[in-house]
């Protein structure tokens, strides 16, 4: 009874430091305002069914005034960010761990860059450069 009371208090104590981890996490700005641009950066840490790792930085930057609302600079950086990533490891089983940082220097590089006209996505990686731009018309469709 007594080892049984432990595990409980064990269960009971992991769930409430788990609690304070996520709550800590949805209070944390993904968006920052500084020099009249939202900007956001994000690090994840790729694993590969095969154990091998990839570090991604992920930035994205767009004006802060009369382009783009906060919430849908927000969401077009998360989307974008999750679609690059699904491509990249497409068809492999892969597990996804948040960063505080990089650990050295990043492995591929998602920045998304977005203005009045469109959004410009760039994507550094081992193989090179490559950018997608569109009109917002465009996207939007």
């Amino acid at each position: 009874m007594k080892k049984l009371m432990l595990l409980f208090v064990a269960i009971i104590l992991s769930i409430n430091v788990f609690s304070q981890d996520y709550q800590k996490e949805l209070l944390e700005d993904i968006a920052v305002i500084s020099e009249g641009k939202y900007t956001a950066t994000d690090y994840t840490l790729l694993t590969l069914a095969d154990g091998s790792t990839l570090q991604v930085k992920s930035y994205a930057e767009a004006p802060a005034a009369n382009v783009i609302s906060r919430d849908n600079f927000v969401t077009f950086f998360a989307y974008i960010t999750i679609e690059v990533l699904n491509g990249m490891t497409e068809g492999q089983e892969t597990t996804s761990t948040d960063l505080e940082e990089i650990i050295g220097n990043p492995d591929v590089e998602i920045n998304c860059f977005m203005n009045k006209t469109g959004v410009q996505i760039e994507i550094k990686g081992p193989e090179g450069t490559n950018r997608i731009t569109q009109k917002w018309s465009e996207l939007m469709k």
